[in-house]
């Protein structure tokens, strides 16, 4: 009798075990998410209509002629790395355990890590800002309460912090809400919910097959459909466990990344099932140096660009 409770007591602990971790929004909390307790949680409700791409609207009609680019051209940014770049980032490969070490200690001590907050002082409220994995609305109500941005667009694709971003800014008609994600072409996920409403979720953890439908769409399709090629974009901010990469990476290759005057990014590069996240990193640096300058940057941890042509 006690050896088959052993058996069921090691069949629950090997099956709890198997919980992973899923994509998008990581944990926006005033603690290292590192430290979070992960428990499955409620999905929430698929939100039909701004779940879907067809639902993006774009923002021209919103926007007077000053802050529109009339030729909506877009340069080509494919271009192999020259051999001082390639140097570069291979010395930024080699250096990764010290600058993550140091990026990340530095980031998360004290009142540090709310320079993602509080670094945009150049937002107005003719300003348009788009947040890509908006969590539960922590950083984008910071920065609206302090700019008032003219336009705010946030992306989640969990429809549990979805339902709370609904409810937080259902007051606030400068804010445009949808319910998907970005990656480099579109795709579906069935996840399961873990942390606090969802709130430390990753794809590139390994955890599928649960009950939670999570959608993610061609960034460079959402980029066209919200008129992105005509329109110059004060600020894109991108925190979502992960899917920083695809992003980053697909913005730069199809030369998009030119229509940001401010590139504000947090990196994962310890998630299990990500490819190569420090070479990618250390090529993004690189590519990304093309059109931008380092504002600041807590490296693999959190950083902002901006654009060269911005004094």
């Amino acid at each position: 009798m006690r050896a088959q409770q052993g058996l069921k007591l090691a069949l629950v602990c090997v099956s709890g075990a198997a919980v992973l971790w899923l994509w998008v929004s990581w944990s926006r909390s005033l603690n290292d998410p590192t430290t979070l307790t992960m428990k499955s949680q409620p999905c929430g409700n698929i939100t039909t209509g701004l779940s879907r791409i067809e639902s993006v609207s774009s923002l021209l009609p919103k926007r007077s002629p000053k802050f529109k680019n009339q030729e909506c051209a877009v340069p080509n940014q494919v271009r192999k790395l020259s051999n001082k770049e390639k140097h570069l980032k291979s010395r930024c490969v080699e250096n990764f355990k010290r600058d993550h070490a140091r990026g990340a200690g530095e980031f998360w001590k004290g009142e540090t890590q709310y320079i993602r907050h509080k670094h945009h002082r150049y937002l107005t409220s003719q300003s348009l800002v788009l947040d890509i994995g908006g969590n539960k609305g922590e950083d984008a109500d910071a920065m609206i309460q302090a700019y008032h941005p003219g336009i705010y667009v946030i992306l989640e694709p969990i429809s549990s912090l979805f339902t709370l971003l609904v409810e937080k800014f259902k007051s606030n008609e400068n804010v445009v809400l949808y319910n998907f994600g970005l990656a480099a072409k579109d795709s579906k996920f069935y996840v399961n919910v873990l942390g606090h409403g969802g709130d430390a979720t990753s794809v590139f953890e390994g955890n599928k097959g649960g009950n939670c439908e999570l959608k993610v769409f061609n960034t460079t399709n959402f980029m066209y459909r919200l008129g992105v090629p005509c329109l110059d974009i004060d600020l894109i901010t991108i925190n979502c466990e992960g899917c920083e990469f695809e992003i980053l990476e697909t913005l730069i290759s199809s030369g998009l990344i030119s229509k940001f005057r401010h590139v504000q990014f947090a990196t994962h590069p310890l998630l299990s099932h990500l490819e190569k996240p420090v070479q990618r990193y250390c090529e993004i640096q690189e590519r990304l140096a093309r059109t931008h300058v380092i504002d600041y940057q807590f490296k693999f941890c959190w950083e902002t660009w901006k654009r060269k042509d911005i004094s």
